[in-house]
């Protein structure tokens, strides 16, 4: 008898420590463990367990099938469901689905909370080590409506998402309908939080239903790609199309990078098909890239609605490092490479982005930081202001800074940003390039407020402005309502904001300091060596590259100077002269 009692506790002992999934509810039978969470979830469909749910992930576990979280109705009734680790515990869920490691079909108010500790940590892993085949489409977290019923209140948050490659995942996150492309009903009210997501196709692709829009998506402060080839995406980082009542924000999107036989449009956001009402802001967007030798594009931004009235305010983002293959038959979005792409549609309101175009293609072509394309003719399509875009690249070839298909009617207000180009031409419209900046203003319209200034930034992967060297841009933007923080979450200034998505403040010196400036230099251009004169002494003197890289910085203490400029490349500089009384900034050409 004792050793049958024995034997019946180790054999209970045993099952517990095989039990990865520890469930609890308010209803129906009030505790279970499973070694899975799709057994969790198969106990939720069949009415075992009801009410509010919470799932604990207490180790690593695999899962043989996907997991399937049906719609609350007939037998399963419940009103939440809660999946996270539990107190302390780094788990994993993986597995090798051809569907997906986890699948929401028609049910509601699930939340995947990544944080074992309530805060901001990533404990929880969920990865599909499935390859995509012929007839499959693998993702990791599916969410999906049936014909008559949407998948709403789904929050995914605080998790590690990853897929097999860049090529055998479609997508880390995919919230559709039955099938991939369609929607019958819509899923509502979807919320992705910091999480992050690698080696897939799309980050987070969300369709939804064409004629009856989803709404209430917020898609924040995910970091989506990767520097390590291994883990960066291949077609988009965020895809976001029939959606209405979105927010696209503080997303750190790295690495979407076409392969030479891709055929689409690489982009960090793409905003598309029947969108209204929505915001994309806070985005830091890099190393976007096209290699197809056919000349397929890139884009930061990529806008394609089917509305001339979106109502989509983009505002105090940051894209560069975008390059296209390149093309020179033409300057659509599909051809080259661009910061901010616009399609089709209207309603676009840009304001206070900072694009730089900073990466070279392979071949020339029209690459542009904003590029607009001839769908679009509604009369005050766009408002563009206080934007700084820059386009610092070097090949051979057009290097815009604003290319525009379409015409200047299409403009409700086009003023106060920030155009310069390493090339000989700053833009294009009416089917012809323009040089200068007067000619932006004749050939665009507006304008009348913006510039041709090279900025100065902290260095060339932070693009905030560096407060030496940036006078010409010291407050020259102006107030949009709605907007008073910048990127960083910095006030702006309520009458003289900056451009870009920084504010950022000019170390300057006194006004009499000012009065007694008297620094001079020859020869502008320069082939060989620059010389600086001053009537006080310079401290040293420091030349910036178009990206704001710090090239040289020479040791003077002497009121006069010469700089070889022989070490660096033709280009555009900015030469600063630090003195006793203070700084000066001017640019400088290398011939």
């Amino acid at each position: 008898m004792n050793k049958l009692l024995l034997c019946l506790v180790t054999c209970l002992a045993a099952s517990e420590l095989d039990a990865q999934v520890s469930l609890s509810a308010t209803a129906g039978t009030t505790t279970g463990t499973y070694t899975t969470l799709m057994g969790a979830f198969d106990a939720i469909n069949a009415g075992t367990h009801q009410g509010a749910i919470t799932i604990d992930i207490t180790a690593d576990v695999t899962e043989t099938a996907t997991a399937v979280l049906n719609a609350s109705i007939g037998t399963s009734n419940y009103s939440s469901v809660l999946v996270k680790p539990a107190t302390g515990v780094n788990a994993t869920i993986s597995g090798a689905s051809p569907v997906g490691i986890i699948k929401v079909n028609g049910g509601d108010n699930l939340t995947i909370e990544g944080s074992n500790n309530g805060t901001s940590s990533r404990n929880l892993t969920i990865s599909n080590t499935f390859t995509a085949i012929t007839g499959t489409s693998p993702a990791v977290v599916v969410i999906t409506s049936t014909a008559t019923d949407g998948s709403d209140n789904i929050t995914v948050k605080n998790t590690n998402i990853a897929g097999s490659s860049s090529t055998g995942t479609i997508a880390g996150i995919i919230i559709a309908g039955s099938t991939l492309g369609a929607a019958e009903v819509s899923n509502n009210n979807f919320t992705a939080i910091n999480n992050t997501i690698v080696r897939a196709q799309n980050g987070i692709f969300a369709i939804g239903n064409a004629t009856v829009t989803a709404g209430g998506y917020i898609i924040k402060n995910n970091v989506i790609g990767s520097t390590v080839i291994a883990d960066k995406m291949l077609f988009r980082g965020i895809a976001l199309q029939h959606a209405q009542n979105f927010e696209i924000s503080g997303n750190t999107i790295t690495g979407v990078v076409l392969v030479p036989t891709s055929t689409a449009i690489a982009s960090g956001i793409l905003v598309g098909a029947n969108v209204l009402n929505g915001n994309v802001f806070n985005n830091k967007i890099s190393e976007v890239r096209s290699t197809n030798t056919a000349g397929y594009g890139a884009a930061g931004i990529y806008l394609n609605s089917a509305n001339i009235a979106s109502n989509i305010s983009v505002y105090n983002n940051i894209v560069s490092g975008v390059a296209g293959y390149g093309y020179n038959g033409g300057g659509t979005v599909a051809d080259n490479g661009n910061g901010i792409a616009i399609s089709n549609g209207g309603g676009f309101k840009l304001y206070y982005n900072t694009i730089v175009m900073n990466v070279n293609q392979s071949v020339a072509g029209r690459p542009a930081a904003l590029n607009i394309s001839t769908p679009i003719t509604a009369a005050g399509a766009l408002d563009i202001r206080n934007n700084i875009f820059v386009n610092s690249q070097t090949q051979t070839g057009e290097k815009y800074v604003i290319y525009s298909a379409a015409p200047n009617t299409i403009f409700s207000n086009i003023n106060n940003n920030n155009y310069f180009s390493s090339g000989t031409n700053l833009g294009y419209i009416g089917g012809a390039a323009k040089a200068t900046l007067a000619d932006i203003q004749t050939a665009f319209g507006g304008n009348t407020n913006s510039l041709n200034v090279l900025p100065v930034f902290v260095s060339t992967t932070d693009f905030h402005i560096s407060n030496s060297g940036n006078a010409a841009l010291d407050n020259k933007g102006t107030p949009i309502a709605g907007i008073t923080l910048d990127a960083d979450g910095n006030t702006r200034n309520a009458t003289t904001p900056d451009l870009g998505a920084f504010e950022f403040t000019v170390e300057s010196m006194a006004v009499n300091d000012v009065s007694k400036k008297k620094i001079n230099l020859y020869p502008n251009p320069v082939v060989d060596y620059l010389y600086i004169n001053n009537d006080g002494k310079i401290r040293n003197v420091e030349i910036y590259n178009i990206s704001g890289q710090r090239v040289i910085n020479e040791v003077v203490n002497a009121e006069k100077a010469s700089v070889d400029m022989r070490k660096v490349p033709v280009g555009v500089y900015i030469l600063k002269v630090n003195t006793e009384r203070g700084s000066e900034s001017t640019k400088v050409i290398k011939k």
